[in-house]
């Protein structure tokens, strides 16, 4: 007999967990399953932490609603996670700072750039190359301006993943955690889902979410042409004697130059590394470190901040995003029986978009969606027309999703 439940997700990353821990919280009888030894082994565990609300360019669209959403819940979600799982998840909240290092580079971010920061619901703060050198005094002497984006916040995802680790596997808790488990297929029917499991087992449940990263392709094929990997590389690095946070803000540019264009994103954490990154190769699969990458980054590196280009490095990562071809996530029902719910597609704003995505999915599980979650799940839905470009194409010029303008986060 297959084992039953109400609800069974397929993923254990941040997103996947997230759902498994607002529905449990309701009271619904849940089965989390993940293929790795240990959630949160995907893009996961290789993400950024930055929790953004202007820095990439899908949140200056349609998407920045059901941002504004995820940034307002996100310290009470924080702190009912660490009071469950006793696990401390530090958040430095001093926010982004975005400089310019040469006067294009500046007159790209006022004409381009500032007009839809100043759209979105958030705040940006105009810098001069004094104010950002008085905010970080490692910034090269070459920064010209640059902006404040003040409601950015910034995290260890290791940290996040272990306390909601924690809190699925509390004893006495709603979820039950599958981990070494591949879900190999489902089928639905208009009384549930049957998730057929590598070993031969069964899960028999109400609804299934689809919250595999850049695997739910596997589960939803009629979203074959748009879910797709997002490669992305990143590595620690640690300045001499640091034990805190070593930077007050995480810090981000853009620079082209000389057939070059990298975007080096710093994020400082609070044991005092300072994690680095990030390249950005979509349609790429393999999860290998490179020394291109490396290279690539250092390079932005040293003319972002050049005393960071001789921090030792201590850890090198690649990882998978779940990319979509608009850049935004895929939150709904994909099936004529709405059984089955993909939440997946989140491109670089996973980490950002974990609580916000948990109450999305709760809502059309539980069939109570008001107005305003309504207008969110509508900006997500399955079947929108999806686009090539980014949403921001103001910001650059209509690409492919191969050439696309890199995010800043994995």
């Amino acid at each position: 007999m297959p084992e039953t439940c109400d609800v069974a997700i397929i993923g254990g990353g941040v997103i996947g967990c997230a759902i498994a821990h607002r529905l449990g919280s309701e009271g619904r009888d849940v089965v989390l399953i993940d293929a790795g030894d240990r959630l949160g082994l995907g893009a996961s565990d290789a993400a950024m932490g930055g929790i953004l609300t202007q820095t990439e360019p899908a949140c200056l669209g349609p998407l920045s609603t059901v941002i504004k959403r995820s940034r307002d819940i996100y310290p009470e979600w924080l702190d009912e996670l660490t009071s469950i799982s006793g696990a401390a998840v530090h958040v430095l909240d001093g926010g982004d700072i975005q400089v310019a290092l040469d006067d294009a580079a500046m007159t790209r971010l006022e004409t381009d750039v500032l007009p839809q920061w100043k759209n979105s619901p958030f705040a940006v703060v105009r810098l001069t190359a004094a104010d950002a050198k008085e905010l970080e005094p490692l910034l090269s002497d070459a920064v010209v301006g640059g902006f404040l984006l003040p409601e950015e916040l910034a995290l260890d995802p290791r940290e996040l993943m272990v306390a909601l680790g924690r809190t699925l596997t509390r004893e006495g808790g709603a979820v039950r955690v599958r981990l070494g488990s591949r879900a190999t297929g489902l089928e639905s029917t208009p009384n549930g889902v049957v998730v057929e499991l590598g070993d031969g087992s069964r899960i028999s449940a109400g609804t299934v979410v689809v919250a595999a990263g850049h695997h739910s392709v596997r589960f939803l094929p009629e979203l074959r042409e748009h879910l797709f990997p997002i490669k992305g590389e990143a590595f620690d690095m640690r300045p001499p004697g640091a034990t805190t946070y070593p930077l007050r803000h995480h810090v981000f540019t853009e620079i082209i130059e000389d057939g070059y264009e990298g975007y080096p994103y710093l994020v400082p954490r609070h044991d005092g590394r300072v994690a680095v990154g990030v390249t950005y190769e979509p349609r790429v699969g393999d999860a290998e470190v490179t020394d291109r990458a490396r290279d690539e980054i250092m390079r932005g590196v040293a003319a972002l901040m050049p005393a960071a280009a001789n921090w030792p490095i201590e850890k090198r990562w690649a990882g998978l995003r779940p990319g979509s071809t608009d850049h935004m996530p895929i939150i709904g029902f994909v099936d004529a029986h709405e059984r089955v719910l993909a939440a997946t597609g989140h491109s670089g704003l996973g980490v950002t978009l974990a609580p916000v995505t948990a109450e999305m999915v709760s809502a059309l599980i539980r069939r109570d969606v008001d107005a305003e979650t309504r207008k969110r799940l509508d900006i997500c839905r399955p079947d929108r027309e999806f686009l090539a470009a980014t949403p921001a194409e103001s910001t650059a010029a209509a690409v492919t999703p191969a050439e696309t303008p890199a995010p800043t986060a994995l």
